[in-house]
């Protein structure tokens, strides 16, 4: 993040070019998929990236319900988020942020090189 750019002027840019990159923002009301900028009680930028609510729901009711974890549900569940995530942080980086993985699940935390696109 320059100097003079704000939290919220870097997640309204994350935004800005994660949408310029052809992404969808995931929809207010959770159904279907897609990407997540948002900023943490501690001012950092965060990425993530979300299926479609029936992807989530049939994984784990697969999982839950089944002994079987290499079932095809599972597996597109994980290709998919596992994909998306990699896609995200590589059009981040092509834009000029330095997306960082969290330490654990998916997503990424965001700082810029300091020159807006």
């Amino acid at each position: 993040m320059s100097m003079h750019e704000s939290p919220d002027q870097l997640a309204d840019r994350v935004q800005f070019d994660l949408e310029s990159a052809g992404l969808a923002p995931k929809q207010a009301d959770g159904g279907a998929g897609g990407f997540a900028v948002y900023i943490d009680e501690d001012q950092v930028v965060h990425v993530d990236w979300f299926t479609h609510h029936r992807l989530d729901s049939a994984d784990l009711d697969t999982l839950v319900r089944s002994d079987h974890l290499f079932t095809d549900v599972p597996r597109r569940y994980e290709t998919t988020a596992t994909t998306m995530h990699s896609a995200l942080g590589s059009i981040l980086t092509a834009f000029g942020y330095r997306p960082q993985r969290r330490g654990f699940g998916f997503g990424y935390t965001v700082t810029s090189e300091g020159t807006p696109t």
